[in-house]
């Protein structure tokens, strides 16, 4: 399997980069060399297929006392399109091709209501999409087939949500009573953009703080098996060996231009079909001088494609905003009292 010739067999796509949203359409051509003699068939299609896979362990005894464990690999379809390029007709017992190159144009319009790509094709867990050529041959013979993955993401503009666009207020406190008080501009973040962050930092007994790392987390769960990946990390500026009372920094986030699938729930309403749930959160971990002294807090974060809106929409969802503001709540309702 691959994404060049296998078999004299290759998936052409219309674009260079294989991103799809999932109001698009994925077009191109099927080539076919046929190198044999002749080549003999039954049928020629392409199908385009949406796959979650996942793992399962399950423990084996040899009767003897003994027990090893045993990885399944799941692989459930969950969407399926076909285009059907050769078929027999009726009375007719095989299609043959003589030698030499033929092509089929192919195209595929994307449900609205997709899950996004999610981790590698080959790594588990995933929710992965592949293009697959398949020429049918007899019973006896292997079909032979070409595969070609590609990514897919439903297109999510936060500009639908306003609640991505609100400003988010977090805070904890360590048991050495330094308190920790943070604002983003707001929740929803696109691949590329800034975010402005205010961080406050209250140290009464002037304990060295020796610096503040944000990090980026992509969390997602599928059927049975989740797993954490740091998106990216970087240390704050400004805040580095500081043991001032009292600390207040304005600083841009950049997020850095990397592929990211958006945030989503997936439940497609089927049992056989398990959940996809991908999540992000920024984590703010402070580092301070002394033994267990280290805290850190956790803030969700809404991850989209884009943030775009036309400017009737754009005037009226400002006008909008600025009728909802509330005033930011007062510091000791954020901050949080428990000691880590």
């Amino acid at each position: 399997m691959g994404s060049g010739f296998s078999n004299g067999v290759a998936i052409n796509l219309e674009r260079s980069n294989p991103l799809y949203y999932a109001d698009e359409c994925v077009s191109g051509t099927v080539q076919l060399s046929v190198i044999e003699e002749k080549l003999k068939t039954h049928e020629i299609y392409i199908r385009l297929v949406g796959e979650i896979g996942y793992t399962t362990t399950r423990s084996v005894s040899d009767g003897r006392g003994q027990t090893t464990t045993h990885t399944e690999y799941h692989h459930i379809p969950f969407y399926t399109l076909k285009i059907d390029f050769a078929q027999l007709s009726a009375g007719q017992e095989q299609l043959v091709y003589n030698q030499g190159q033929y092509s089929w144009p192919f195209q595929f319009s994307l449900s609205g209501s997709l899950p996004p790509s999610i981790n590698l094709p080959q790594s588990y867990p995933h929710v992965r999409f592949y293009l697959q050529v398949v020429i049918g041959r007899a019973w006896y013979r292997p079909n032979t087939r070409e595969t070609r993955y590609i990514t897919i993401f439903p297109r999510v503009n936060l500009v639908q949500n306003p609640r991505c666009l609100t400003t988010t207020l977090f805070g904890t406190q360590n048991r050495k009573e330094i308190s920790l008080k943070g604002t983003l501009n707001k929740i929803g973040i696109v691949p590329g953009e800034v975010l402005m962050l205010t961080l406050e930092l209250y140290n009464p007994r002037r304990v060295r703080i020796q610096c503040i790392d944000l990090l980026l987390f992509e969390s997602f769960q599928i059927a049975c098996n989740s797993r954490e990946l740091i998106v990216f990390e970087v240390t704050l500026p400004n805040i580095i060996e500081r043991s001032d009372e009292y600390i207040q920094e304005v600083l841009p986030v950049n997020i850095p231009s990397v592929l990211l699938p958006p945030s989503c729930d997936f439940q497609n309403g089927l049992r056989s079909v398990p959940r996809v749930h991908l999540r992000y959160f920024m984590k703010f971990a402070v580092k301070v001088q002394g033994m267990f002294t280290n805290f850190h807090v956790d803030v969700p974060v809404i991850v989209g494609t884009e943030c775009i809106a036309s400017p009737l929409v754009s005037s009226q969802f400002n006008q909008q905003m600025i009728a909802d503001y509330d005033p930011p709540p007062p510091y000791s309702s954020v901050v949080q009292q428990n000691v880590k």
